[in-house]
C-alpha cells in the first residue's frame, strides 16, 4: 500500500514539476466552444476578453475544437467577449458578471458573413454552470449589502446555503453533520485558525473582516475540486473588494440600543445594550487601467453587560434561592454538621456573588486595504493587508445575555484579539493557453485572554468551585491564557494550461504555521463538594484545617508550548471536453503535515513520544457534467477529503503526558489522597507534586492515528426555468472515516454489576438498571491511561433543493431546502472537538459502535429563504417620487428549522459504589454521563421559526452622491427558542435514580452574535458615491 502511494504522488509531482501552488481558489475563468450554424467546430477565431473598469484584456484563439478558455480572471462585473473569424460576422458578449469559483460557458454559435450579429449575454442570462460539477452556491454583492444582516459579521449568510447548519450557539459552522473541520480562505489564501479549526479571531468577535471589505463569497458544501484541500466540512472561499477606473465610496453607522429590544425570557429585566458601528470605503484608481486601490476601516463599541445567575436544580431554584430541601445547611443526617453561622456565611457568599449584572464591553477596529497592478498585458500584481484589533473587558463569555449556569462569573475573563493577514499575487499569462498564479500569504491570530481581578471574592481563593454538581461557583480556571498566538506564512503557486479539449490545473501550496501557547488549566486547584453542608465547614470557621472535599484537582508544568506544522500540498486536475455539452472533471490531491515529535516523553509510556504523520492523504476527486440542453445540466461526482490536522489536538499531545504538564486528582474516600491535599482555598505550591498512585492521568496517540476524512458523492439536476430563475436538486452523500475517540487503556477487567432502582416522575419505582462497572486499573500508578484513536464513523444523506431569482425588474430572491439525516458515534462538537481531553468518549470504556445514533448536529429539515425588493410605485420624475413615493426597498430572511438532538444526563456527585474507579458516574469508569438506558440523542432542542427584516430608503442627495436610511429587525415576531436544556434527567442518591423535574426544561437561548434570540433591532445611515 505505501508503495502504491508513493508512486501515486511521484506521478503527481511529475505533472506538476513546473507549478508550485494551490490553485486560483480566488479567481474565476471564462470558456466556451465556437460553432457554425451546423454545429462544427470553428478553428482559430480571434477572442477577446476584456473588462474596461479593471484594465484587463486577453486574446485568444480557439484550438481545433473551437475551445476556448481564460483562467485566472479577476471576479468582477463588466466583462466582454468578442469573437471574430474571417467568413463569419462578429459575435459581441457584454454586460458579463463573473463570481469567485466560477467557470462561465459560453456556447457561441457564429453566423455568415453579411448579417450584423451582436449577442447580448448578461448576468442574469448565464445562469446554468454547465462545466461545474460540485455543490456550492454564490453569495453576491447584492445579497451581501441588501439583506439584513445582525452584528454586520458576513460569513452568517453562508446558512443561506444548503447542507449547511448552525454548530451549537456560537456561531460556528457544520457541513453535513460535521462538526468543524471547514476551511476559511480570504482571496485564496487561507485564513483559518489551525490551533481550533475556525475562523480567524474565533466567533467572539465582531467579524474577521468588514462587510463592506467584502465583494462575494463562494460556499462549497460537497465534493470539491481538486485545488481544494485542508478540510473535509466545508469551504468558504470570500473574495475582497478591488479598487477601478471609477472612484467610489461609501460611509456608514449602524446603531442598537434596547429600546426596540425584546427581553429575553430568561432575564427579569431588558439589560442595556448599545452598540455602534461606523466606517467608510474608498476605491478607485491612482493611474487608469493601470494601478487601482481599495481601502476600508470600521470601527464598533459596545455596551452590553450580562445577567449572572445559577439556577441548578442540584443547588439553586429557578428564583435564584438555595434550595434547601435538596442541600439542608446545617444537615442533621451529616457526619459532621456545619453551624448555622457557617451555613449562613457560606450561603450568603454563593447567591451575593454568583447572580447580579455584569459589565462587558467591546472594542473592535478593522482595517483593510488593496492595491491591483496591472504591469502590463501580461503581467498582473495584487496586494492586500488587513488589521483587527479587539478588546472585550469580562468578554469571554460573549455569546449569552443570561447564564443560569454560572459561566458569567465562573467561567469568565477578559478578551483581546490581534489579527493581521497580508497577502502578494502575481499572475502572469506565459501564452495564450498557459497562466501563472503565485501567491504569497502572511497571516497572524493572537488571542489574549487575562484573568479579571473583579471576580476575585474575599475567601474563595483563586481555585474553581463545585457543589453537588453545581460548577462555576469559584474562579475561572483556564486563565490568563495566550491561546494562541498562531503565525502562517504561506507559498502557493498554480498553472492553468489549456489544450485541445483538455483544460488543466497543476499547483502546490506550503505552509509553515506556528501555534505559540502560554496557558495552565487549574493551576490553582478545583475543589468539588457533594453537599452544602460540607463546603460551609471548610469555607469559614475552618480553624482546626478540615478537609471535608470529595475531589481535588491541580496541575503543574510548563504552561509555554510552541508547535509549528509544516503542510504540503499538492494536486493536478483537468478539465476534459469530451464534446460541446459533456465535461469530465477529474483530480488527485495530496497532502502532507509534517507533525514534530514531542519534546518532553514519558518513560513509562514511551508512546508519548510519537505523534503519527499520515502519509496516504491522497485524494481522487471526479465529476461529470451533461448539458441535456439549453436550459438543463445533469451533474455528478465523487471524492475524498481529508480534514487537517488541529494544532490544538497537537498541543494536548505534547503536555498531557504527565511529564511536560502534571496534574493530580485526589479522591477523598482515599485517606491518603485526603491527606495530601490542600485545605479549601489553598493550592499545593509546584515544588509539592509528589502524586499518589492512581491521582495522574495521561494521554497519547495511538501508533497509526491519523487525521479523519470522508468520502463525498452527489447527483445533480439543474433547470433554467426561466430567464432569471434558476432550480437545482441534488442528492448529497457523506461518510466520514476515522474520526477521533478516546479510550482508557488503563482499565481492568469488568467488576461485579451494581443495579440502580430508578424512580418515576410521581416517586415510584419504574424498573431498575444493572450495569457492569469498572473497578480495577491495570496500572496502579495512573488514573487514565489515555489513548487517542480514530474508531468514529459518520453518515450523511440529504437532499437539496435550490431556486434562485437573479435581480431583475427591482426583485431578487433565494429559496435554499435540505432535508437530511446525520448519524455518527456521539462525535462531540465545539472546543472538545479539538482537543480530546475529557478521557473517553464512550459509556462503555471503547464501546464507541454503541455510541451509534443522530449527530448533535442533526438537524432533518432546514429552509432558508431571501429576497430583495425595490419596487417602483410611480414613473414620474417629480421631487414628490424620487424622495417620497420611489426608492424604498424591502429585504428579508427567513429561517425554518427542525430541532437538533442533545443527550439526556446523569447527576452523580462522588463515587456512585464503593470501589469506584473515577468519580461522577454510574459504572465508574467517568466516561459518558449519558443516561445508558435511554436512546442517544433522545432530547430534542426547540425548532426554528425566524424571520430578519430591512426596510430602507433611498434618499437622492446629488448625481454622485447617494444616502440610505435604514431599519433592520432580527427576529422581528420575537418567536425565541431554547438553545440548551436542562439534560440531567436522573440523580443518584446511593442506589437510587431519582427522576428531576426541571429535565428537558429550557434553560438558555444563547445565540450569536446578540447572546439572545430575542427580537434585536437598528438603525443606520449611510452615504454612497
Amino acid at each position: 500500500m505505501k508503495r502504491k502511494s508513493a508512486i501515486l504522488v511521484v506521478l503527481i509531482f511529475a505533472f506538476a514539476a513546473h507549478a508550485l501552488g494551490q490553485s486560483g481558489a480566488g479567481l474565476g475563468s471564462i470558456s466556451g466552444v465556437v460553432q457554425d450554424a451546423s454545429k462544427a467546430a470553428v478553428p482559430g477565431a480571434s477572442v477577446v476578453i476584456s473588462n474596461e473598469a479593471k484594465g484587463i484584456r486577453r486574446n485568444l484563439d480557439t484550438n481545433g475544437q473551437g475551445v476556448f478558455t481564460a483562467p485566472a480572471l479577476i471576479p468582477a462585473e463588466g466583462y466582454s467577449v468578442t469573437v471574430n473569424k474571417s467568413g463569419f460576422a462578429t459575435y459581441q458578449a457584454t454586460g458579463i458578471t463573473l463570481a469567485v469559483g466560477q467557470n462561465i460557458d459560453l456556447h457561441v454559435e457564429l453566423a455568415v458573413a453579411g448579417t450584423e450579429t451582436s449577442v447580448e449575454v448578461t448576468a442574469e442570462a448565464v445562469l446554468l454552470e454547465d462545466t461545474k460539477t460540485d455543490v456550492s452556491q454564490l453569495v453576491n454583492s447584492r445579497q451581501i449589502i441588501e439583506l439584513p444582516i445582525n452584528g454586520r459579521r458576513v460569513d452568517s449568510f453562508v446558512l443561506l446555503t444548503p447542507a449547511v447548519v448552525p454548530d451549537g450557539a456560537f456561531g460556528l459552522l457544520s457541513f453535513r453533520g460535521i462538526g468543524g473541520h471547514n476551511a476559511f480562505l480570504t482571496d485564496g489564501n487561507d485564513t483559518t485558525n489551525t490551533f481550533y479549526n475556525e475562523n480567524a479571531g474565533r466567533t467572539r468577535i465582531t467579524s474577521p473582516i468588514s462587510q463592506e471589505a467584502v465583494q462575494e463569497f463562494q460556499v462549497i458544501s460537497n465534493n470539491y475540486a481538486a485545488e481544494y484541500g485542508q478540510a473535509m466540512g466545508g469551504v468558504v472561499n470570500t473574495i475582497t473588494k478591488s479598487g477601478s477606473n471609477d472612484v467610489h465610496g461609501t460611509a456608514y453607522w449602524f446603531f442598537r440600543n434596547r429600546s426596540l429590544n425584546a427581553r429575553d425570557r430568561y432575564a427579569s429585566f431588558n439589560p442595556q445594550d448599545i452598540r455602534h458601528q461606523a466606517g467608510a470605503s474608498l476605491g478607485g484608481s491612482l493611474i487608469k487601467d493601470k494601478l487601482f486601490y481599495f481601502f476600508n476601516y470600521e470601527a464598533t463599541r459596545r455596551n452590553f453587560p450580562a445577567i449572572a445567575t445559577v439556577t441548578s436544580a442540584n443547588l439553586f431554584t429557578a428564583a435564584g434561592t438555595l434550595d434547601a430541601a435538596r442541600n439542608p445547611c446545617p444537615n442533621p443526617t451529616a457526619t459532621i454538621q456545619s453551624t448555622a453561622a457557617q451555613c449562613q456565611t457560606a450561603i450568603q457568599v454563593l447567591t451575593t456573588r454568583n447572580f447580579g449584572t455584569v459589565s462587558r464591553t467591546v472594542q473592535q477596529d478593522l482595517g483593510f486595504g488593496k492595491m491591483d497592478y496591472r504591469l502590463n498585458d501580461r503581467n498582473s500584481l495584487s496586494f492586500s493587508l488587513s488589521g483587527l484589533r479587539w478588546i472585550s473587558p469580562h468578554g469571554i463569555q460573549a455569546t449569552g445575555i443570561v447564564f443560569s449556569n454560572g459561566n458569567a462569573i465562573g467561567n469568565n475573563a477578559d478578551s483581546t484579539v490581534r489579527d493581521a493577514y497580508g497577502r502578494a499575487q502575481l499572475t502572469t499569462i506565459v501564452s495564450p493557453r498557459v497562466v501563472n498564479e503565485a501567491r504569497f500569504g502572511w497571516f497572524k491570530d493572537r488571542l489574549y485572554d487575562p484573568a479579571s481581578p473583579d471576580f476575585l471574592y474575599p475567601g474563595l481563593g483563586l481555585a474553581s468551585l463545585t457543589i453537588n454538581s453545581t460548577s462555576n461557583l469559584g474562579l475561572a480556571n483556564a486563565y490568563p491564557r495566550l491561546n494562541p498566538s498562531e503565525t502562517r506564512f504561506e507559498y502557493a503557486d498554480n498553472v492553468s494550461w489549456n489544450t485541445g479539449a483538455h483544460t488543466m490545473k497543476f499547483g502546490v501550496d506550503i505552509m509553515h504555521t506556528e501555534d505559540y501557547q502560554e496557558q495552565l488549566i487549574n493551576r490553582y486547584g478545583s475543589y468539588s463538594y457533594l453537599t452544602l453542608n460540607n463546603f460551609a465547614l471548610d469555607f469559614s470557621g475552618n480553624t482546626a484545617g478540615l478537609k471535608n472535599w470529595t475531589t481535588y484537582s491541580q496541575a503543574f508544568g510548563n504552561p509555554v508550548v510552541d508547535i509549528n506544522l509544516k503542510t504540503y500540498g499538492l494536486y493536478a486536475q483537468d478539465q476534459f471536453r469530451i464534446n460541446p455539452d459533456v465535461v469530465l472533471n477529474f483530480g488527485l490531491r495530496y497532502d502532507y503535515t509534517s507533525i514534530p515529535r514531542p519534546t518532553v516523553v514519558n518513560p513509562d509510556y514511551p508512546q508519548t513520544g510519537t505523534i503519527h504523520s499520515a502519509t496516504d492523504n491522497i485524494a481522487p476527486r471526479a465529476g461529470v457534467s451533461y448539458r441535456i440542453n439549453s436550459n438543463s445540466v445533469i451533474r455528478a461526482g465523487y471524492g475524498m477529503f481529508f480534514a487537517r490536522y488541529q494544532s490544538g489536538l497537537i498541543n494536548r499531545l505534547f503536555t498531557n503526558n504527565n511529564v511536560y504538564r502534571k496534574a493530580i486528582t485526589y479522591n477523598s474516600a482515599t485517606s491518603e489522597q485526603l491527606a495530601a491535599g490542600p485545605v479549601y482555598p489553598n493550592y499545593l505550591p509546584s515544588t509539592a507534586f509528589n502524586p499518589l498512585p492512581g491521582t495522574v492521568d495521561i494521554t497519547f496517540a495511538d501508533k497509526s492515528l491519523r487525521n479523519p476524512y470522508t468520502h463525498q458523492a452527489n447527483l445533480a439536476i439543474e433547470r433554467q426555468l426561466t430567464t432569471n430563475i434558476d432550480l437545482s436538486i441534488s442528492y448529497l452523500w457523506s461518510r466520514g472515516v476515522r474520526l477521533y475517540g478516546v479510550r482508557d487503556l488503563n482499565v481492568g477487567a469488568l467488576g461485579l454489576p451494581v443495579t440502580y432502582s430508578i424512580l418515576d416522575r410521581t416517586g415510584n419505582v419504574a424498573g431498575t438498571y444493572t450495569t457492569p462497572t469498572y473497578r480495577t486499573r491495570v496500572d496502579p500508578r495512573y488514573r487514565r491511561v489515555n489513548e487517542l484513536e480514530n474508531p468514529g464513523l459518520s453518515y450523511f444523506d440529504g437532499l437539496a433543493i435550490q431556486v434562485n431569482k437573479r435581480y431583475s425588474r427591482g426583485f431578487q430572491a433565494s429559496v435554499s431546502y435540505t432535508w437530511s439525516h446525520a448519524i455518527d458515534f456521539n462525535q462531540p462538537t465545539g472546543d472538545p472537538n479539538v482537543f480530546y481531553d475529557s478521557g473517553p468518549t464512550s459509556y462503555d470504556n471503547g464501546n464507541f459502535a454503541a455510541e451509534k445514533g443522530s449527530a448533535a448536529n442533526d438537524i432533518r429539515h432546514r429552509a432558508a429563504i431571501s429576497f430583495v425588493w425595490s419596487p417602483t410605485f410611480s414613473t414620474s420624475s417629480s421631487a414628490l417620487a424620487r424622495h417620497l413615493i420611489n426608492n424604498w426597498q424591502l429585504s428579508e430572511i427567513t429561517t425554518l428549522k427542525s430541532s437538533r438532538p442533545v443527550n439526556s444526563t446523569t447527576a452523580v456527585s462522588g463515587n456512585a459504589f464503593t470501589g469506584a474507579l473515577v468519580a461522577g458516574s454510574l459504572n465508574g469508569c467517568g466516561c459518558s454521563f449519558r443516561v445508558p438506558f435511554q436512546p442517544v440523542s433522545n432530547l430534542d432542542l426547540d425548532r426554528i421559526y425566524r424571520f430578519d427584516a430591512r426596510l430602507s430608503k433611498r434618499i437622492p442627495i446629488t448625481d454622485r452622491v447617494t444616502g440610505y436610511l435604514t431599519f433592520e429587525a432580527f427576529n422581528l415576531f420575537n418567536r425565541q427558542y431554547n438553545t440548551s436544556r436542562r439534560t440531567d434527567e436522573y440523580s443518584l442518591t446511593g442506589s437510587t435514580l431519582s427522576y428531576i423535574p426541571s429535565y428537558g426544561t429550557g434553560s438558555s437561548t444563547a445565540s450569536s452574535p446578540d447572546g439572545t434570540n430575542a427580537r434585536r433591532a437598528q438603525v443606520s445611515l449611510r452615504a454612497v458615491f
